[in-house]
């Protein structure tokens, strides 16, 4: 879920969301360097076009946001780190693309590219120990619906929309878009295993 241009507009606000999401990706590309080589490159090329291509089918909403299919769990249970990179790149893509915003872009970066990642892969550990499909299809919902209320609160603290307007508009519909993500993330991770098990190496653990 983006948050456009003009939502939120103080320069403070957006100012600290991207330090922090500087900050944290420091953190998480120092790590990277440690446990991937080179050879990881055209994967996680390939992963952003094709989530690229995925959401440029956009789901129109009677909210201000953009909602589409995201494949988060997708990326992120095949490697967490790679994904924050992805969706990194993703997000910028889509900004010059004019989805979500430039003036947005550290909070947009710091809630698709660390929050849902992060989400998303500790939803499915959690979960998976007593059903993978389960686990798949929760990751997917909660992860979109917690990026609804994530959103609703930076827009409460912004003072664009009260948090009440956030939890009872927003949320939901964002809720109502986690049950299609869910479902979708279930199909794609089966699919892979059957056809490239090394991408949803989540499934062969």
């Amino acid at each position: 879920m983006h948050v456009p241009d003009g939502l939120i507009s103080d320069p403070i606000q957006l100012g600290v969301y991207a330090v922090v999401y500087i900050i944290l990706m420091a953190i998480i590309l120092n790590k990277y360097r440690k446990n991937h080589t080179e050879k990881n490159i055209p994967i996680i090329a390939l992963f952003a076009a094709a989530i690229l291509i995925v959401q440029l089918v956009e789901i129109p909403l009677p909210v201000p946001a953009c909602v589409h299919v995201s494949l988060i769990t997708v990326m992120a249970l095949y490697d967490l780190e790679s994904s924050t990179l992805v969706y990194t790149f993703v997000t910028i893509a889509q900004a010059f693309m004019g989805e979500g915003g430039i003036s947005t872009m550290g909070i947009n970066l710091l809630n698709l590219a660390i929050f849902a990642p992060i989400i998303a892969y500790y939803s499915y550990q959690f979960i998976q120990r007593y059903d993978k499909n389960l686990a798949l299809f929760v990751s997917g919902f909660i992860t979109i619906t917690l990026l609804g209320v994530i959103v609703s609160i930076e827009y409460a603290i912004a003072g664009t929309y009260p948090i009440t307007f956030g939890l009872t508009v927003i949320t939901p519909i964002e809720m109502i878009i986690g049950v299609i993500e869910g479902v979708v993330t279930i199909v794609v991770m089966n699919a892979l295993l059957k056809v490239k098990p090394e991408l949803a190496p989540a499934l062969t653990q």
